[in-house]
Order: structure tokens, then sequence, then C-alpha cells
């Protein structure tokens, strides 16, 4: 629990949000865009300024400008940025100015952006650009992950006090019927932890939603295993507990995170809609917690 509570800033709710927007890109011909395509929107991301942040197996897998970083989100064609964290005021109009940067290095390759949050397609999407993926892939086998690399959603991650984490998440988790009516990717989720051969517990996806206090919510996390190279084992009897990895391997609709000294509400289920409609998604989550 003090992995939570310990020397976190005091924020107001508002004061810092960073924004996670997945997109799959179309070629010319409204198919998903191949490895070389989607290569050529890094490199050319590059030749206008961007480092050059990891690169496997030959294969530039991320670049960033100003912590703004944009990254493989398992599919050849779905590409994540991941902003750096700004007022609820700046968050979305600098979201949208970076998102354009991406368009146009994508526009000049022949890639074009689809906001569907769902991307129907009898194609193998599927990519490994990190090690964490790899191991993914031996632990849930491919068929079920190769679902994930279909869908793109936003998502918005919050800063907050440890002493509001509760009742925000509570608040998420009454409303919850808001999220879901538009979010089919619920479906795709609830198949990869289905057919996943790892055998997961099914609220490993979703989650509990209501909890009386942050010591239940860590004991509800707790009970999931954790990921210890290509297998699974308990908390307890892990070698080495690296608890962000944890937390990124529970895929609960509303999960705490930990960023340097900011306690963090990422809010997850959020489908990938149009670049205009990111100021309407963002509202209805401050509305609700704030």
């Amino acid at each position: 629990m003090d992995f939570f509570t310990r020397d976190i800033a005091a924020v107001e709710i508002g004061e810092s949000i960073g924004a996670e927007v997945e997109t799959s890109f179309l070629n010319k011909h409204d198919q998903p865009i191949d490895l070389e395509q989607s290569q050529a929107i890094f490199t050319g991301l590059i030749t206008q300024g961007w480092k050059l942040v990891t690169r496997r197996q030959g294969l530039v897998t991320a670049v960033e400008h100003k912590q703004n970083r944009v990254q493989y989100e398992l599919g050849r064609q779905n590409i994540e940025l991941a902003t750096i964290p700004l007022p609820s005021s700046r968050i979305v109009s600098h979201t949208r100015a970076v998102l354009e940067a991406l368009y146009g290095a994508a526009k000049k390759v022949g890639a074009f952006p689809t906001c569907n949050p769902i991307l129907e397609t009898p194609d193998n999407l599927l990519i490994i650009p990190d090690q964490r993926d790899q191991t993914w892939l031996e632990i849930d086998g491919k068929e079920a992950l190769e679902g994930l690399a279909r869908i793109c959603a936003v998502q918005f991650t919050i800063a907050i006090r440890p002493v509001e984490a509760i009742r925000c998440l509570n608040r998420l988790a009454k409303n919850i019927g808001y999220f879901l009516q538009d979010y089919p990717q619920d479906r795709v989720w609830r198949e990869y932890i289905h057919n996943s051969l790892a055998g997961y517990s099914p609220l490993r996806y979703g989650g509990p939603l209501f909890f009386t206090d942050l010591e239940e919510y860590c004991s509800e996390l707790l009970k999931h295993a954790y990921v210890e190279g290509p297998k699974l084992v308990s908390c307890g009897s892990a070698l080495y507990f690296d608890i962000p990895l944890f937390l990124r391997s529970i895929w609960w609709y509303f999960r705490l995170k930990r960023y340097g000294n900011s306690l963090c509400i990422e809010v997850r289920p959020i489908a990938r809609r149009s670049d205009r409609k990111l100021e309407e998604q963002l509202k209805m989550v401050l509305d609700i917690i704030a």
C-alpha cells in the first residue's frame, strides 16, 4: 500500500492529466498498412526531429518528442500516442496537435488514420515490438493475443491525492454503464481472457468495481498471479516483484498507477472515436470524479 501513498505530491483533480490514444492506419485501399509503411511513419518522425527511443530486431518501435511518445500497440497498423501530462485546460488541444504531426508523417507514406475502436479484417496484424510483448505471446498464445492487435482505445491518466483514490474509483464504478455503452472492445477483452492459455482469473480484466479502502484495493490486486518470465506465479513466491510491471498486467476498467511522485487513476474503457470527441470524453470522466 505504501507504493500508492508514500511521498505523493498533493495535486487538485484536473491539474495533471496524461492521454494515451491508439490509432489504426489504413492504406489508400482501406486495408491495414503493412510493416514497411508503419516503419516509414516512425522514420519520418525521426527526420522531423523526433528521438529514437527503442529499436528491436531491426525495427524502430518507439520515438519521442518533448516527452510525447509514439509506439506500436501490438498491431503493425496500431500506433499509440502517449502524451506528456498537462492541465485539463490544455491536454486535449495538445493531444490533437501531436496527433496531427503523426497524421502528417503517415500521409507522406500513404497511410491514413481510422478512428474505429475495432478494425475488422482477416489479416494477422500482430507484431511483438518489445520483450514484454514476447512474454505475453508465450503466456497467452498467438490466437488470444492477436485479437488485442485490432482494437484502439483512449485512456486518460489523472493525478489525484491518495485520500481521494477510493472515492474516485467508486464514483467511476458507479457510472460504468456510461463507459460500456460505447466500448465494443469489452467483448474482445473478454474473449482474450477466455482464450488465453494462461488461465487468468476472469476478474483480471474489468476487475472488482467497488472498494471500501485502499487496503482492500491492494488485497484484490494481490489475488492475481505475477508474470515471471513466461509463466504465472503467486505474488508471494515471485523471485523479484516489479510493482509497476505487475500493475500493468491487471487490466481493470479503472486502476491506480504511480508515475514518479504522482498517484494517478487510469481510466481505460473509452472507445477510440474521432479526435473531435476527445474533449467530450475527458469531460465525462472529470464530471464523474470531480
